[in-house]
């Protein structure tokens, strides 16, 4: 970069980051209204996107700007990384088994992302997801890509439940404990007893904390190499998910698909080498 300081190119960057954000939150944007919600003289903004769309990053089409398809090409990398076969393949056993919806999530940064998911058998209750970084919340159902706070959902608490109470600490310090609904816990205190309960257990349970008349069973798949490799969380609605099916039918089927997923990649070089996405 030519932008001076190595202050000013962090600078830089971050406001292209954000502009793909906005273009990515609205499904396309325009040049001036980009440089309105980050405060920046339009030709500030227009020198980023030109940048952005010679690397095909940005792409225009009249007066609005769309991510590029230079995304694929990154995209497809990243998911080389992951048995998504084998994440595939337990995701489809379970929901075969329980009948909800199911994915399989692991940690990225203090927030848990979807990985894989099941697109066949699956609750119509609508399903909420965090927008991006600092969006806001979007009505939609899960997809792969969704990012969520960890303590609201089966999954992320599984994980955190792994996870020592220093780190734990670290991912609370950088997102809270910010409530979605009434069920949702905010108190540290209550949040830590809970991650002992779980410990105890050996599978985590979201009641309508992220969702009201949602609830979630997860538990969480291990790295070959040691750690967290991710979790498998089954989600539907109170009225089906409870006595029997949410006490013993839900979590006997996550552990067999745990086990299955862990023995299916453990000979994975690509998996056993590197440290698993979502380390932190």
């Amino acid at each position: 970069m030519t932008d001076g300081p190595s202050g000013a190119s962090v600078k830089t960057t971050r406001t292209s980051l954000d502009i793909l954000q906005i273009i990515r939150r609205e499904k396309g944007a325009d040049l001036n209204g980009i440089a309105d919600e980050l405060n920046k003289a339009t030709s500030t903004v227009h020198r980023h996107l030109r940048t952005l769309q010679r690397a095909g990053f940005v792409t225009r089409y009249g007066e609005t700007f769309h991510l590029g398809l230079k995304f694929l090409d990154f995209g497809e990398y990243v998911r080389s990384q992951w048995p998504l076969q084998a994440i595939e393949d337990a995701v489809s056993q379970l929901n075969d088994e329980t009948g909800e919806e199911v994915d399989f999530l692991t940690e990225d940064r203090g927030r848990v992302i979807t990985i894989g998911k099941s697109y066949r058998k699956y609750h119509r209750m609508v399903r909420y997801s965090d927008s991006g970084d600092g969006g806001d919340p979007k009505r939609r159902r899960s997809q792969v890509g969704n990012y969520y706070h960890m303590h609201v959902t089966g999954a992320g608490k599984a994980i955190l439940a792994e996870y020592p109470d220093r780190k734990v600490e670290r991912i609370i310090d950088q997102w809270g404990l910010p409530a979605r609904t009434e069920n949702t816990l905010t108190s540290e205190t209550e949040f830590f007893a809970e991650l002992e309960q779980i410990r105890e257990r050996g599978y985590a349970i979201s009641d309508g904390e992220y969702a009201e008349g949602l609830r979630s069973v997860a538990k969480v798949v291990e790295n070959p190499n040691g750690g967290v490799f991710g979790a498998l969380n089954v989600a539907g609605p109170t009225y089906r998910m409870n006595g029997v099916v949410l006490e013993r039918e839900i979590p006997n089927a996550l552990e067999e698909a745990s086990e299955a997923l862990e023995e299916a990649i453990v000979d994975r070089s690509s998996v056993v080498e590197r440290q698993p996405l979502g380390s932190t």
